[in-house]
């Protein structure tokens, strides 16, 4: 086995990459969240909104960044992403909700529910746009 990248099984390049995109959902699920909280709105119900926006932008930086998916988006694929997602969303929101009432801190339940969606989510992903 030599020491070159092309030698990575496919899969660390994409965990890799959907690390990155992680960090950029991260940064807007929080910001959405954060915007929302700040002019009223209750934590519970803004985590419902930025999630919902968040998942968008996942969509659209997995299927091009994290696994390089050639196909044109649809609306078919689109809708067969949210399906997926809405076990990890549900777990995210899950977590969040328990931490928020708990500790009454959004970071906590930010900090819980995101890490645990994006590793269950991460597989479930990969299905869809690189299947095996």
């Amino acid at each position: 086995m030599t020491d070159r990248p092309r030698d990575l099984p496919v899969w660390v390049g994409q965990s890799a990459r959907y690390g990155v995109v992680g960090v950029i959902a991260l940064a807007i699920d929080v910001s959405v969240l954060e915007v929302l909280v700040r002019v009223g709105m209750s934590p519970y119900l803004a985590r419902v909104f930025s999630l919902a926006v968040m998942v968008c932008a996942t969509w659209w930086l997995n299927r091009t960044l994290t696994f390089r998916t050639q196909a044109a988006p649809t609306l078919r694929e689109f809708a067969h992403y949210v399906m997926l997602a809405l076990a990890g969303l549900a777990l995210n929101y899950g977590l969040y909700s328990a931490a928020l009432w708990l500790t009454g801190s959004r970071w906590v339940g930010i900090a819980l529910g995101t890490a645990a969606a994006a590793v269950f989510n991460f597989f479930r992903y990969r299905k869809l746009f690189a299947p095996v």
